[in-house]
């Protein structure tokens, strides 16, 4: 796993508008999304003491603005009409150095931190710090020092004939201090110098990577955030037009599934109608056939009735066939047209005279 860095940021304050908005976020004015103001109450903060001639901690935040007017006025330094106003230095390190094993941040080592980068940073330039911050209640704790950069200006002429032919003015010069054509150069020096102090201090913290390195540019959390709000609004609006793309299509493939429910509706009330239409002619076609087998019930009924009288007929036939041919002697056997002969000649017998009567072949 690789050491933790510290780097060092410089950014001017161009206009004592950015100084106000500097102090306005110390004091935690405006809501932030990055900020927890519930931890706010553990920031440390910093004002320029003129007896020890350095930064000292304080209970409330600062007034920058008066800070920045005090101290120049203490060291006779002017500014130009259109310069830069004043510029804050920021010290970082990465997340990790602040953070234990549990997930939280060691406020008592930021504080050391903060310490030690203070003390180098006045050693480097004495007096000229007239107010600084700690954050705690951000994502990863760093410090803010508000600088009021010097520059000595040496006034000679060839013209003429000056009272103090030498003679050394403080101008207030962003440009003159971190600017200019060596500004990149002064900067990377700054970078291992900070490295250095943090190592000499104890705290085993590496340079950060060069943008020749890593090929990123430098930006200050303020920039990343301004980036990362441009990309969050731009997450936004693809997810916005997606959804709007979602929608239409949503609505184009709502209206083709109504269409084609409707086709399927109607295709199922055509059907019904048809299956409606065959039940009815196979209730038809049953009736009828339930009617035909009640009349073929029936006549079987009449067919048996039928049968039984035409039986009950029989047998009294039977009976009557076997009176007579008892009474003519006769014997009556066989089928019943042998015994019906039987009797039939036995009475032309008898009324022949007792003879057997005249048969024809």
């Amino acid at each position: 796993m690789s050491k933790p860095m510290i780097c060092l940021r410089v950014r001017p304050l161009r206009k004592w508008a950015d100084v106000a908005a500097a102090t306005e976020h110390g004091r935690r004015v405006r809501k932030a999304a990055h900020i927890d103001l519930t931890r706010s109450q553990m920031n440390e903060h910093y004002v320029f003491d003129p007896d020890a001639v350095q930064l000292e901690r304080c209970e409330t935040p600062a007034d920058i603005t008066r800070c920045l007017r005090a101290r120049a006025g203490e060291l006779g330094a002017k500014w130009h009409k259109s310069a830069i106003v004043a510029t804050e230095i920021m010290f970082i390190a990465s997340k990790s150095f602040f953070t234990r094993s549990d997930g939280t941040v060691d406020t008592a080592l930021a504080n050391d931190w903060s310490d030690a980068c203070l003390r180098a940073w006045e050693r480097l330039f004495p007096g000229q710090s007239v107010a600084a911050r700690l954050d705690l209640d951000e994502t990863t704790p760093h410090l803010s020092v508000f600088f009021l950069p010097l520059h000595e200006r040496r006034y000679r002429s060839q013209s003429r004939v000056l009272r103090q032919p030498e003679r050394t003015r403080l101008k207030v010069s962003h440009n003159k201090a971190f600017g200019d054509v060596k500004g990149p150069d002064i900067l990377a020096m700054l970078q291992s110098w900070l490295a250095a102090e943090m190592q000499a201090a104890g705290f085993d913290l590496v340079r950060g990577q060069r943008v020749d390195e890593t090929g990123n540019g430098n930006k200050t959390p303020a920039a990343g955030r301004r980036a990362l709000a441009a990309a969050r609004q731009l997450a936004e609006d693809i997810e916005e037009d997606a959804l709007a793309k979602a929608a239409e299509r949503f609505e184009d493939t709502e209206l083709r599934i109504n269409q084609r429910l409707r086709e399927v509706q109607a295709q199922v009330v055509d059907a019904k109608q048809k299956i409606m239409a065959r039940h009815e002619k196979n209730q038809k076609n049953a009736d009828e056939l339930r009617r035909f087998r009640q009349e073929l019930v029936r006549g079987f009924e009449d067919l048996q009735r039928d049968r039984e009288e035409l039986l009950d007929q029989i047998r009294i036939l039977d009976r009557v066939m076997r009176d007579i041919a008892r009474q003519l002697g006769v014997e009556a056997t066989g089928s019943f047209q042998k015994r019906l002969r039987a009797i039939s000649e036995a009475l032309e017998d008898r009324q022949s005279g007792g003879g057997p009567a005249y048969r024809p072949s």
